[in-house]
């Protein structure tokens, strides 16, 4: 029974890098929304500072980065030139909807429709802000495309059970029961 359990936590290199691609998206989300945030003109001005309103602004940026990672993921993590293409349509994708998501979660009714225009006015403002977070997108992306090779060579997790997944529930229970 421990053997299972511990085969349910251990982590294979590219669920790690999948996951350290999630990391990734929810560190910079978290970041920039304080940045972006702290650059805004009254009544909505960020003072960088010990604040609950501070701690919820990183969170909500943390949560928004992770769900639009996970509501755009299928365009993350392909191979060769088309998963480029793909990797950038994904992070437009990606920056849209934390936009919309942080917005909303820090000023409920504006930051909905304001979120998006704050965003690109940022990062026409501070191109710096924009590389930041597109470096941090791709990285995801790479660190993504490493399950999606490793699952494309067969390595990794489901390796051994891919040649008797055909067999019917019988003969694995047959012919690969457990002690």
């Amino acid at each position: 029974m421990l053997m299972r359990l511990a085969e349910k936590f251990y982590l294979t290199k590219g669920e790690k890098s999948y996951l350290l691609g999630y990391v990734v998206i929810v560190i910079a989300a978290a970041v920039l929304a304080v940045v972006i945030m702290s650059g805004l003109q009254a009544p909505y001005t960020l003072a960088i500072e010990a604040s609950s309103f501070v701690y919820w602004v990183a969170i909500a940026g943390a949560i928004s980065g992770g769900v639009s990672l996970y509501f755009a993921n299928g365009w993350m993590g392909n191979a060769g030139m088309l998963g480029i293409a793909r990797a950038i349509v994904g992070s437009v994708a990606i920056t849209v909807m934390a936009s919309v998501l942080t917005g909303t979660l820090t000023v409920p009714f504006d930051g909905t429709l304001y979120g998006p225009l704050v965003v690109l006015s940022a990062f026409i403002a501070k191109p710096w802000i924009a590389a930041i977070w597109f470096a941090a997108t791709f990285g995801a992306h790479y660190f993504m495309s490493i399950l999606e090779e490793e699952r494309a060579f067969g390595i990794g997790r489901e390796a051994h059970r891919s040649a008797t997944s055909q067999l019917s529930t019988l003969s694995r229970a047959q012919l690969y029961h457990r002690d």
